[in-house]
């Protein structure tokens, strides 16, 4: 299988579906573009990769200057027969299986090997992938004696400088690979079979095409299984139930109008697709506004949290929050902090002040404000009564939706505030934001925050304040169309 090598990445294919590794090895064409989150997903991950070589600095990039494997393959030999110290993405071949290590120390009594994850914790996958470069690192390296999965540390804290040894954690996966190298060899042998056999393995949708990640060919694969009447297209439903009914010839979601162990959330769900109307369940809607005091605003917070932190004070990966806006009556406003140094009393004490005038907060999903201001309750006591009245006054408007009291089948099973406001407001708020995501706000935030062009810093900053409002928005309309909906005064 000369230059034909099995990367880890296309194993981790084969574990999750072998159709997915026949056409990641055959068919690259076909793999879904990249989103925009999975590339900064991606640009994280090199970023603290790159950052943990310091951890053994000196070293020698193999593809640094020439990416051809056979190339790499060739200069890790030569290095290696060198006996040089500290290699990174060093890359070795066994058995057809092809494999680049993060870091290659060689110490005194042999060779100790780190693979880097941007992660705070050691994941199931992370440990198939370490156990498969260390199948093939041991059969090429004789003097072999540990591979370390390297995470970020959870209890590190930043003091202003950073201090590489206690900001990453390693663990040793040796017990792992050795309980797993016959499987590793079995499945190696497996996958090896599919590519002889040069035929695309008939593998029916299922779980395996979202876990443990979406698979990268999913739109090809399901391109002609979501129909406007699909039963996938239902919301809040075990996906083994949904998989068995898909199994049994269920597919449409007027197949399931007869059946009569439905919960109620599901028979709502059906019954809008069915009637091609939305179910609106007044009582229980009433119940729920009758708990919003007035005055009131709709709040949106947008938060900042880098896998290495730069923040005095904070871990990796910490939420800190940089922006809220509000939305009422009376207009908007909007709360930006630079971050120039530490601005979360700062935020904590404008959150006091600017939200005194309301009864209500409205959120849409109010779980990342609560956890926010709480911990900033928790951060600074002599702010904690005050911060705590405040996460009183929140009010979350999508219980109305998650408990299906409202829902149209346009929704198609997502819940999303960006599709929930265009469905029930018939307007989509959203089309003209430059930011979609909270993935994309935060590396927007990281850009202002290093940018020093003026102009460019306006830009960033006023996309980040508008992605924001958005939000808030939609909010307070969906909010007040649920009011004008019940008739409630």
């Amino acid at each position: 299988m000369a230059n034909n090598y099995i990367s880890k990445t296309a194993f981790l294919k084969f574990e999750q579906c072998h159709k997915a590794f026949f056409l990641y090895k055959n068919h690259y064409y076909l793999k879904d573009k990249l989103s925009v989150d999975k590339q900064l997903t991606f640009k994280r991950g090199h970023d603290v990769g790159f950052l943990a070589q310091q951890l053994f600095p000196g070293g020698i990039n193999v593809v640094e200057k020439d990416s051809n494997k056979d190339n790499a393959i060739a200069f890790t030999k030569q290095l290696i027969e060198n006996k040089t110290p500290v290699i990174y993405e060093a890359t070795f071949v066994f058995n057809d299986v092809l494999v680049m290590v993060d870091i290659l120390v060689l110490t005194e009594n042999g060779y100790i090997a780190y693979e880097v994850k941007s992660s705070l914790k050691v994941s199931e996958t992370y440990i198939k992938d370490a156990c498969l470069q260390h199948y093939v690192l041991k059969n090429c390296l004789s003097d072999l004696i540990d591979f370390f999965i390297v995470t970020l540390n959870e209890t590190y804290v930043f003091n202003g400088e950073l201090n590489l040894k206690n900001l990453f954690k390693r663990r040793s996966v040796l017990k792992d690979a050795s309980r797993n190298e016959t499987y590793i060899q079995d499945q190696i042998s497996n996958a090896k079979l599919i590519i002889e056999r040069n035929v695309i393995p008939n593998v029916e949708i299922g779980k395996q095409c979202t876990s443990p990640y979406e698979c990268d060919f999913f739109k090809t694969c399901w391109k002609d299984k979501i129909t406007e009447e699909s039963i996938f297209n239902l919301g809040k439903v075990n996906k083994d139930d949904l998989f068995t009914w898909y199994y049994n010839g269920i597919k449409n979601i007027s197949d399931l109008q007869k059946r009569n162990d439905l919960p109620r959330h599901l028979k709502n769900q059906v019954e809008s697709q069915v009637k091609k109307e939305a179910h609106i369940d007044v009582s229980n809607i009433k119940e729920i506004l009758a708990q919003i005091k007035v005055p009131y605003a709709a709040i949106d917070m947008e938060i900042w949290g880098q896998a290495i932190p730069v923040i005095i004070g904070t871990k990796p990966f910490q939420k800190v929050p940089f922006l809220y806006t509000l939305f009422s009556e009376e207009g908007n406003e909007h709360f930006f902090f630079d971050y120039e140094i530490d601005d979360r009393r700062k935020f904590a004490e404008s959150l006091i002040t600017n939200t005194q005038k309301y009864q209500t907060l409205l959120a849409y999903d109010k779980s990342l404000e609560n956890m926010i201001i709480l911990e900033l309750a928790d951060l600074f006591k002599d702010l904690k009564n005050e911060l705590q009245k405040v996460a009183s006054k929140l009010f979350d408007i999508s219980d109305i939706i998650q408990h299906h009291f409202y829902y149209h089948y346009l929704f198609k099973g997502n819940y999303s505030l960006k599709i929930v406001s265009k469905v029930i407001l018939n307007e989509d708020l959203f089309e003209n934001e430059n930011i979609h995501t909270g993935l994309e706000a935060m590396n927007s935030f990281i850009s202002y925050r290093a940018n020093s062009n003026a102009i460019e810093k306006e830009i960033l900053k006023s996309d980040l304040i508008n992605y924001c409002m958005v939000d808030t928005k939609a909010t307070f309309l969906i909010t007040k169309k649920f009011i004008e909906l019940t008739k409630v005064e």
